[in-house]
C-alpha cells in the first residue's frame, strides 16, 4: 500500500481536530485519512452518487449503506493530471482497480458463494486532487431489497458470508422474483456458470444441467444431495430462443424439492458453521 502525502493546508488542519461546536456538523474526514473497514451512510440519493465523500463514517453496528473494503491510489497518466479528471475517466480507472478478488476475500466468500455487491468508488475532492491527493476508496454496497435511499444494513460486511446473517445479502428467487435470502424463496443461487456440451439436445437440457451443476451444488451445501433429499438442483437454463442462437450456459442453484415449499435463510452449511 502506498503512503499518501498529507497535503491538507490550513483548512485541512481544522478538519483533523475532531472538535465541533455544539449543534454544528461533524468534522469531515479528508480522503487521504480514510481506511478499510469503515461504514458510511447517506441522507439522500444525491449524496450516494457524489464522486467524493468526506463525511465522517458511522459505526458498522448502526444502519449504513456502504463499507470500505479497499483503499488504493490513482497512478499512471491519470494521476499526472493537475486538475481532477472528469468522473467518467475516474470511474473507468476505478472499475479496473477496485479489485473483485479483494472484495471476495473481505466478505469471506467461499468458491461457491455468489458475491453480488455493487462497488462504489470515491475520489478525492477537486481541492484535494489539486494538493496532490490520489487516494481511491472502494466501497461495497450490499444487494439489500426494499430500501429507501439505497441499501441499509446494521452489521459489518467483513466475513459476512461466513455467517447466517449473510442471508440478507445472498441472491435468491421466489418464483420469477429476485429476492435476498432473508425473504421466503424457492431457489438460492450457487456461484457456478457452466457451458453444456454442444451435443446436448434442447429436450435434455434440464437433466444435463443437473448433472454438471451437481458437484458445485454439493460443494455449496457441504453435503451429498443423496443425503439431503428435501433439496434439489434448480439450474437456470437457456430459453428456446437463446438455445437457437447457440447459448449453452446454465446458472446453478438449489432449493426445496417440493415445488410448494419456500424457505427463509441461506442453505449454505458453511454459513451455518457446519462442516
Amino acid at each position: 500500500m502506498r503512503k499518501y502525502p498529507v497535503l491538507l493546508g490550513a483548512a485541512g488542519l481544522v478538519l483533523l481536530t475532531g472538535c465541533t461546536a455544539a449543534g454544528s456538523a461533524p468534522a469531515a474526514v479528508p480522503t487521504v485519512m480514510q481506511v478499510v473497514g469503515t461504514c458510511h451512510t447517506f441522507r439522500t440519493p444525491q449524496e450516494m452518487v457524489q464522486p467524493s465523500d468526506v463525511t465522517p463514517p458511522v459505526p458498522c453496528g448502526l444502519p449504513h449503506r456502504s463499507e470500505t473494503f479497499e483503499v488504493t491510489s490513482f497512478d499512471g497518466q491519470l494521476a499526472a493530471h493537475r486538475e481532477r479528471p472528469d468522473p467518467e475517466q475516474l470511474q473507468t480507472y476505478a472499475l479496473d482497480h477496485c479489485d473483485s478478488h479483494t472484495l471476495r476475500r473481505y466478505v469471506g466468500a467461499g468458491p461457491r458463494d455468489t458475491v453480488s455487491f455493487s462497488v462504489w468508488p470515491r475520489y478525492p475532492t477537486r481541492a484535494e486532487w489539486a494538493e496532490g491527493v490520489r487516494t481511491l476508496r472502494c466501497d461495497a454496497v450490499p444487494p439489500v431489497q426494499e430500501a429507501t435511499n439505497g441499501p441499509l444494513v446494521a452489521f459489518s460486511l467483513r466475513d459476512v458470508l461466513k455467517g447466517p446473517e449473510s442471508s440478507v445479502v445472498r441472491n435468491c428467487e421466489y418464483g420469477d422474483a429476485a429476492v435476498t435470502c432473508d425473504h421466503p424463496h424457492d431457489r438460492e443461487e450457487v456461484n457456478a456458470w457452466l457451458d453444456l456440451d454442444n451435443r446436448v439436445r434442447l429436450k435434455d437440457v434440464q437433466s444435463a444441467a443437473a448433472t454438471v451443476c451437481k458437484p458445485y451444488v454439493e460443494e455449496f451445501l457441504r453435503v451429498k444431495l443423496a443425503r439431503a433429499q428435501a433439496l434439489t438442483i434448480k439450474a437456470e437454463t437457456p430459453s428456446k430462443d437463446e438455445w437457437a442462437k447457440g447459448v449453452r450456459t446454465v446458472k446453478c442453484g438449489v432449493g426445496p424439492a417440493d415445488p410448494g415449499v419456500a424457505v427463509v435463510g441461506t442453505l449454505s452449511q458453511r454459513a451455518k458453521g457446519r462442516a
